[in-house]
């Protein structure tokens, strides 16, 4: 089955590289396809030996197959034109692989062809090709006693030479009997009701249209020829007949009886000029032109694409087939972890820790490690953190080995550092250290360099699940689906993938291991909470008193936040419900953010906005080492982000004796009991602002909500912290040492 299933991705790869290989290849099968225009010319010149001939003119082709190639031309077949004319815009755009479809069309006729530019040829800088392809943008050409003049109205041509390359011309043209102009945009006021869409598709300047049409009418020119616009219409203006002929492929206008599919045949004789239109349908309905335009577009789309399409594919077969095969694969994730003894039990261990962000950048993830690694310290472990080099270092680096940046990005103040991650640098002081295990932060960048890292070294591997990275959708680029993808597959996938192939993993809640077994994670799992560091609390009343008064002033309750300034943190809720609380209570109260980021701006235009300025003050970031003190010298914490893991933050405010006011999500359900140290309520102003009130307004619940939330924040002390992590690091050692 392994065989069978290594032959058809080997298949599969095979077939993109062969595409891939086509695309580079096909455009020199096509030598040939050079000066069009200028072999035809003389093509036509040997062709046309009598007086009487005839021509189609063709316009707006737009590599159409279902029109142009499998009816019009079959229709100017059989009228036995002597060649063919278009107007421009016999392509769809300027891609290389539009002209080369076109020249398969061109292959399927049977007489000469003829073109001017259009403004399709040169868009995305098809002009280079139109030259190479067809020839010059303007040019002219005689047969018998007529005289063929085509201009470029694309502005790829200086207008001033070419004015007066076309009076020249013009002049040149006095002997002989009959005169055509062949131009893409017309040189006449079309209604904008003709229009597809709000863009000018005539020439849009009146003073070009009165100087073409006084220099045509002085030098007699019998007939103009246009299209760009699609619709047919015929005009005459001082006794030179202005044709616009644009159905000959593209799509059709919906209200416009003037649109239909059509070519026009010319006839010269002695007689004179006769020119017809011949149309393929008669009064088409609006749905009939609906339907007619689905069928061209999705035609010519995968006709002129099918390379691309095909290529697309086929690396979606590819891509499809692996993440069907990694889901899929029969693996024993379950470990026997009964042993009658652990023999590493009291091993003191050297730990490497890899993680995508730590100090000096402040959140929950850096503050985390440092008090595990803290907590295992005390234990007599050493403990060394791999983390991104930012341009600002701590003040203690004794124990932290920075990986070199491939770049830095900034935003609002915070340092997002790229780790160069193929640095041998890594490698050699991850070997320098001799370590007993490694311990991963994140599942991707530095924490997926750990586990190969532990994978290369068979050294056992834990992974703690900090993130949950569908919350943070929004910084994907919203390209193809690309947001939904990532927030509702691809970041379920990544922590699944990744937590699979560790040894085991901790979980902050008994909320996030259930929503890491529901994405399919069948490794150990261990609640392990981020602990509180007590000894942070230990302020004396005098400093805490000074800094309320400081931040409190003339209000009587003390509110706080803490949360990075980003869109996933809520925050718009938050300043909602204070919002509605100024405005429907007699609430006197001060709330304070701490923290910074990329919607700082907008959210100090809300505060202005909105006139809270005494009831909001945004603080900015605060030393992790400080931040007890403002829990100290506030009265309740207040939350609205429903993208945690965990409570880290709640419990550090419950340890300041904060009751907390939250929305109800995974990680807050677990640390708010509702009327014992705060409330957790659904994602409602009313319902949130109301929860606040009520303890601000009730001192006896409020007294005893504080004391609550004081005594549930000490059952999380960093010492419990550091316990749970050594009795799980024993176990895997255990574990991979019978494997």
């Amino acid at each position: 089955m392994k065989s069978k299933s290594k032959i058809y991705l080997f298949i599969l790869i095979i077939i993109i590289l062969i595409l891939i290989s086509y695309k580079i290849y096909a455009p020199y099968t096509i030598q040939d396809f050079n000066a069009v225009n200028v072999r035809n010319m003389n093509i036509i010149k040997k062709k046309i030996e009598e007086e009487d001939y005839t021509f189609a003119v063709v316009g707006n082709i737009e590599n159409s197959i279902a029109i142009f190639d499998n009816r019009i031309l079959e229709k100017i077949n059989q009228n036995n034109a002597d060649f063919i004319v278009s107007t421009g815009n016999n392509l769809r755009d300027g891609d290389e692989s539009k002209y080369r479809v076109f020249y398969r069309t061109l292959e399927k006729l049977n007489i000469p062809f003829l073109t001017a530019v259009g403004t399709q040829e040169i868009k995305d800088d098809g002009n280079e090709n139109f030259y190479k392809y067809f020839g010059p943008f303007y040019f002219s050409f005689q047969i018998d006693d007529s005289y063929f003049i085509f201009l470029d109205t694309t502005g790829n041509t200086n207008l001033n030479w070419q004015k007066q390359w076309l009076e020249n011309e013009l002049n040149q043209a006095q002997k002989y009997e009959n005169k055509f102009v062949i131009m893409n945009k017309t040189p006449i006021k079309i209604d904008t009701e003709y229009l597809l869409d709000d863009g000018i598709k005539y020439i849009g300047s009146e003073n070009l249209r009165v100087f073409y049409q006084n220099i045509f009418a002085e030098y007699n020119v019998d007939s103009v020829f246009s299209s760009n616009i699609e619709i047919y219409h015929h005009q005459t203006i001082k006794g030179v007949d202005y044709f616009i002929s644009g159905g000959a492929g593209g799509e059709l206008i919906f209200d416009n009886k003037k649109s239909f599919y059509h070519y026009l045949l010319v006839n010269v004789s002695e007689e004179g000029i006769e020119v017809t239109v011949d149309r393929l349908e008669n009064n088409p309905s609006v749905f009939s032109k609906l339907m007619v335009n689905i069928w061209v577009a999705l035609q010519s789309f995968f006709y002129a694409n099918y390379i691309n399409i095909l290529l697309v594919l086929f690396i979606g077969l590819t891509v499809f087939y692996i993440l069907h095969r990694e889901i899929n694969k029969e693996v024993n994730y379950y470990r026997d972890f009964a042993y009658a003894e652990n023999e590493f039990k009291d091993q003191k261990l050297k730990i490497a820790m890899f993680t995508n962000n730590y100090f000096p950048v402040i959140g929950g993830v850096p503050i985390s490690i440092k008090r595990l690694s803290k907590a295992l310290r005390k234990r007599g472990h050493q403990v060394k953190i791999f983390a991104p080099e930012y341009k600002e270092q701590t003040e203690d680096e004794k124990n932290i080995i920075r990986c070199n940046s491939l770049y830095h990005y900034e935003e609002a103040g915070l340092e997002f550092p790229v780790t160069n991650i193929y640095s041998p640098q890594i490698k050699k002081d991850f070997e320098a250290e001799n370590f007993d295990l490694v311990h991963a932060h994140h599942p991707f960048w530095l924490g997926n360099k750990g586990r190969k890292l532990a994978e290369k070294f068979n050294l056992p591997l834990a992974f703690t699940y900090h993130t949950r990275l569908e919350k943070y959708a929004h910084y994907v680029p919203d390209i193809l689906f690309m947001r939904k993808f990532f927030a509702n597959r691809l970041s379920h996938f990544l922590i699944r993938n990744f937590s699979n192939k560790t040894d085991a993993v901790f979980a902050p809640t008994e909320s996030t291991k259930e929503y890491l077994r529901n994405v399919g994670v069948s490794r150990y799992i261990k609640v392990m909470p981020t602990g509180i560091d007590f000894d942070y609390y230990d302020c004396s009343q005098e400093k805490i008193n000074s800094l309320r008064n400081r931040l409190i002033g003339n209000s009587e309750h003390l509110l706080i936040s803490v949360s990075r300034l980003s869109k996933e943190k809520n925050l718009y809720f938050v300043l909602d419900g204070i919002k509605y609380l100024k405005e429907n209570t007699d609430l006197n109260f001060k709330l304070i953010i701490i923290g910074s980021g990329s919607e700082k701006e907008n959210i100090e235009q809300f505060i202005k906005d909105n006139d809270l300025e005494n009831q909001i003050e945004l603080i900015g970031s605060v030393d992790f080492r400080e931040m007890a003190k403002y829990y100290l010298a506030s009265d309740l914490f207040v939350f609205a982000s429903t993208t945690e893991t965990q409570g880290m933050v709640l419990l550090e405010a419950m340890a300041g004796y904060n009751p907390v006011v939250a929305v109800k999500s995974s990680g807050i359900d677990d640390v708010i009991e509702n009327g014992y140290n705060g409330y957790k309520t659904e994602e409602d102003i009313e319902k949130w602002s109301s929860r606040i009130k009520e303890l601000l307004k009730n001192g006896e619940k409020f007294k005893q909500s504080s004391q609550n939330a004081r005594e549930m924040a000490e059952s999380y002390s960093i010492e419990e912290m550091g316990a749970k992590a050594e009795e799980l690091y024993y176990k895997i050692l255990q574990l991979k040492k019978y494997q």
